[in-house]
């Protein structure tokens, strides 16, 4: 089965031969992670040549259907978001290439336990699937491409991961995470984000808000958690009305069967402040030698209106997807 999207004019196009019908995809550097959309669940693999040719390099089973998924270049690791029996689960797939190689040792493993009994030197060449634990299910996940770090947005916040090297032994270094931070939203439900050198970009289905994590210095009086709260008096408010006004002017509208049309907003720097999406900071390392601590700088938030047609609101007028493409310079 062949799909053709409608994206901007092209000179070539390359069929990958998939086993099954995918219903996910994601790119890396050299690969292409497919995922079926059958109901023998897995995902596909395949090496993208130069010179245009899409290899098969192998494949494995996954735990349920996949929802979402995305390739970690630093790390070189694979974080679906997958679902069974009405549940949703964060895995990450580490060291997948052995299974091209013809290894079939797993190792499945709960983020941040003890691994030492998993690795030994017989099955050092096998994959691990580090499944982490959420209070609530996930929704969409970004992975850095610099350090390989995490983010994954769940409904009122967002949790970051870090990439951890562990050295098991002289002849073996193993990937972990670490969850070190949460950051809680008020009534904000994110349906894409972005994640690259401390920056986050997160979307809704109109709006798109942008971060930067700074680090501070930690003070002797402060606490373990480290919070920034936007003051609840800087409030974005259309035409300059207070919060009790616009209500009514709202409900009066609705009365006399108007079509309230909300105006596009954007700001820039500290203005953007003003979003009505305060961010409060959760850090959760356990470690508390070389700790770090954030805090939040807004940088960007637009609010999208597209044109309203006399059908009202639909599916093609919201937003699909935001990511982040890290610039390198040289001297």
């Amino acid at each position: 089965m062949v799909r053709l999207y409608n994206l901007h004019p092209f000179g070539s196009q390359r069929v990958v031969p998939c086993k099954q019908e995918p219903a996910q995809f994601c790119r890396g550097r050299d690969v292409l992670f497919a995922a079926s959309a059958a109901a023998s669940c897995g995902v596909e693999v395949f090496a993208v040549r130069r010179e245009g040719r899409c290899e098969p390099l192998g494949s494995f089973a996954t735990l349920g259907p996949v929802l979402r998924m995305a390739h970690s270049r630093a790390g070189d690791y694979l974080v679906t978001i997958e679902e069974k029996s009405k549940a949703t689960f964060l895995r990450a797939y580490v060291n997948w290439r052995c299974m091209s190689a013809g290894s079939s040792h797993v190792c499945v493993r709960m983020v941040g336990h003890k691994m030492e009994e998993s690795y030994t030197e017989t099955l050092k060449e096998q994959m691990s699937i580090v499944e982490m634990a959420l209070s609530d299910p996930p929704l969409c996940i970004s992975c850095c491409p610099v350090n390989g770090d995490l983010l994954v947005g769940c409904r009122n916040k967002l949790v970051m991961f870090c990439l951890k090297y562990l050295v098991i032994n002289q002849n073996l270094t193993v990937l972990d995470f670490e969850r070190s931070l949460i950051l809680h939203t008020d009534n904000f439900i994110p349906a894409e984000v972005a994640f690259c050198a401390r920056h986050i970009a997160i979307t809704t289905e109109l709006d798109v808000l942008i971060l930067k994590l700074d680090l501070v210095q930690h003070s002797a009086d402060r606490g373990e958690q480290c919070a920034y709260q936007v003051s609840t008096t800087e409030k974005l408010v259309d035409g300059g009305m207070k919060d009790e006004d616009l209500a009514a002017h709202s409900l009066q509208l609705e009365l006399d069967e108007f079509v309230i049309c909300r105006k596009p907003v954007e700001l820039l720097g500290e203005e953007s402040k003003l979003c009505k999406i305060p961010i409060t900071l959760d850090s959760t390392e356990l470690s508390t030698e070389g700790k770090k601590h954030f805090q939040v700088q807004y940088l960007l938030f637009r609010r999208f209106t597209p044109d309203q047609s006399p059908f009202g609101f639909c599916e093609e007028t919201k937003l699909h997807s935001v990511q982040f493409l890290p610039v390198y310079q040289k001297a």
